[in-house]
């Protein structure tokens, strides 16, 4: 079986998604696509420290909500193309998070996107896909 983990933020996947089917696709019950999508904690997050308890709850309620009905619909779409697809959210770094999965799981192939960001930007945030292509034990595939 062929494993192939797709990495997702909901709306601005659709090219990630569509490449993927590209693959997956003409493999039917060959390959199966794990769809995960990895969000920070809201600890982690710099005005954090400053919210509430009931408003830190309720914003974290809220990401856990879209976060699982963006992987729903993602599977959905698999699913109608006859591809085996499981879906998974977690919440941390995503380059930790996204690597520690692909091992777990023992994909074959990440599949993930790159979003668009200055150059200075880049410079000081990083790129999450170009982390991940430097520490995935597996193949990477850089959505652009």
């Amino acid at each position: 079986m062929y494993k192939i983990l797709i990495t997702t933020d909901g709306a601005g996947s659709k090219k990630t998604i569509e490449e993927t089917m590209k693959i997956a696709v003409p493999m039917g019950k060959e390959v199966e696509v794990s769809i995960l999508f990895v969000m920070e904690k809201i600890d982690n997050m710099i005005y954090a420290p400053d919210i509430d308890g009931k408003l830190k709850k309720a914003i974290t309620t809220t990401q856990d909500e879209a976060a699982a009905e963006a992987v729903k619909s993602v599977q959905e779409q698999f699913a109608a193309k006859g591809v085996k697809a499981t879906s998974k959210v977690l919440k941390g770094n995503p380059v930790d998070q996204i690597c520690a999965y692909a091992e777990k799981e023992k994909a074959n192939l990440i599949i993930m996107g790159k979003k668009a960001r200055g150059k200075l930007e880049e410079f000081f945030v990083g790129s999450v896909s170009a982390q991940v292509v430097q520490r995935a034990k597996t193949n990477v595939l850089v959505i652009k």
